[in-house]
């Protein structure tokens, strides 16, 4: 079982990084920074609520799961800052990424909680 939940996030973090890296390309400019800013602060405050659950989740499970969250929090901003004035695309790039790694988690506490961290990427281009 210990081999299977560092398998799961091993995938799991691959995934993210490959699909947050994709859709990050271009430059920046002022007009995007101020969404990118606000999306990041949004994502950061996510992943430490998501780090939180996975400490209460505990075991194996759980420190598979805090280390998703944070593969998705640096992959984010990375994404986030390649992604120039298409703060929208990286964002739904981001999202459609987390969503694929949940479906590869086992149904449970710790599948809820990296869905919740998707909603949260989601929700961080709603202000922008």
């Amino acid at each position: 079982m210990d081999a299977r939940l560092t398998r799961i996030a091993a995938g799991l973090a691959a995934v993210l990084v490959a699909g947050l890296i994709a859709a990050g390309c271009g430059g920046s400019d002022d007009s995007s920074s101020s969404s990118a800013d606000s999306a990041q602060q949004s994502v950061d405050s996510a992943v430490a609520s998501c780090k939180d659950s996975a400490q209460s989740v505990g075991g194996q499970t759980g420190s598979a799961l805090e280390s998703a969250c944070e593969e998705v929090g640096k992959a984010f901003s990375q994404d986030l800052n390649n992604a120039g004035d298409d703060v929208d695309q990286a964002i739904t790039e981001a999202v459609a990424s987390c969503n694929k790694a949940v479906d590869s988690l086992p149904e449970g506490d710790a599948q809820a909680t990296l869905s919740s961290l998707c909603d949260a990427i989601n929700s961080a281009g709603d202000g922008s």
